[in-house]
């Protein structure tokens, strides 16, 4: 595997732009708190994490949509940090439309 590559994401991190100090630090701190709660009560984590998986989808969908009408597929893998054929596809899934548009 390439180095600075993320074999579960596809994520090159050396390119891809860096998230504030301040996001970074609460997600990470989430992921702590349900992986607690994965250990206490499994179906409370099972909750926490279909909750955040509806932020993503809700946040997630006004974010592809805005960098596609800013940014070609290619620039948006260099913003990223992934190559443009995974790219394509994150912005396909987080944005609702067919990755083959």
């Amino acid at each position: 595997m390439p180095e600075g590559r993320d074999g579960h994401t596809g994520e090159v991190e050396a390119r891809a732009v860096p998230l504030p100090e301040t996001v970074t630090t609460r997600l990470e701190r989430l992921e702590e708190e349900i992986d607690k709660l994965t250990e206490s009560s499994p179906v409370t984590a099972v909750r926490a994490a279909r909750r955040l998986e509806m932020v993503v989808e809700r946040v997630g969908y006004w974010a592809a949509r805005g960098t596609a009408a800013d940014l070609d597929t290619a620039q948006a893998a260099v913003h990223l940090g992934l190559d443009e054929d995974a790219a394509r596809k994150l912005m396909a899934r987080f944005g609702g439309w067919s990755p083959y548009r």
